[in-house]
């Protein structure tokens, strides 16, 4: 699309000068704004936080933050020192290399290398958070998943779509039935899917509860 320059009258030095303030306090306002958003973190949880993600959840404290990167490279650097600390991580660690180069944004695993939490944001094709369900919904029956529900929820106070399944993950004791749970709410155009697995229902609803977005 060719660039259209409209003509503007000039502008008097003063004027020039108070536009020139709003614009310095309008990019300062926009500063500002890049800060993670705060929330509260139940007993026995610790809050996480991304400045730059614009989020902030909280999770089990003895849970590991795994750090995602969509660059391989770097992930693995990561990943080879978390392996070594916990060998019990070797299967997920194998999940969140793919997470990371797929709009993976935050990802926490206990010490048992199974329950996990993990935050993904997306600019979807699909108009409307159903669609986005049900598209997933799809994509969860290729890969066998079972006891598949859904109802209306919550996610960051705004509404959204709860969905539970269970899903036969990979672990390092073989092949094992998961249930999960996910939340899934579309925002300014960008889905978010805040997927627990392996976790009590507890664990599951208070981080759901915990989860706020700038």
């Amino acid at each position: 699309m060719p660039v259209i320059t409209r003509y503007r009258s000039r502008t008097s030095t003063p004027a020039a000068a108070v536009a020139l303030m709003l614009i310095v306090l309008s990019a300062a306002a926009c500063g500002g704004d890049k800060k993670a958003p705060t929330t509260t973190a139940p007993a026995g949880y610790t809050v996480a936080s991304s400045d730059k993600e614009g989020f902030a959840l909280a999770v089990p404290s003895e849970w590991t933050q795994i750090p995602l990167s969509i660059n391989p490279a770097d992930f693995d650097k990561t990943a080879n020192a978390l392996r070594l600390e916990n060998p019990k991580l070797a299967s997920i660690l194998n999940q969140a290399r793919v997470l990371g180069q797929a709009g993976g944004k935050f990802m926490a695993v206990a010490k048992d290398g199974v329950a996990n939490v993990n935050l993904t944001v997306d600019k979807p094709k699909e108009k409307t958070v159903q669609e986005i369900v049900t598209a997933s919904i799809e994509g969860l029956k290729n890969f066998q998943a079972t006891n598949i529900n859904q109802e209306p929820s919550t996610l960051n106070g705004k509404p959204a779509i709860r969905v539970t399944f269970r899903l036969p993950v990979e672990t390092d004791n073989g092949t094992v039935p998961t249930d999960e749970v996910q939340h899934y709410l579309l925002e300014d155009k960008k889905a978010y899917i805040l997927t627990v697995a392996g976790a009590p229902g507890e664990v599951a609803s208070a981080i759901a509860a915990s989860l706020r977005l700038r």
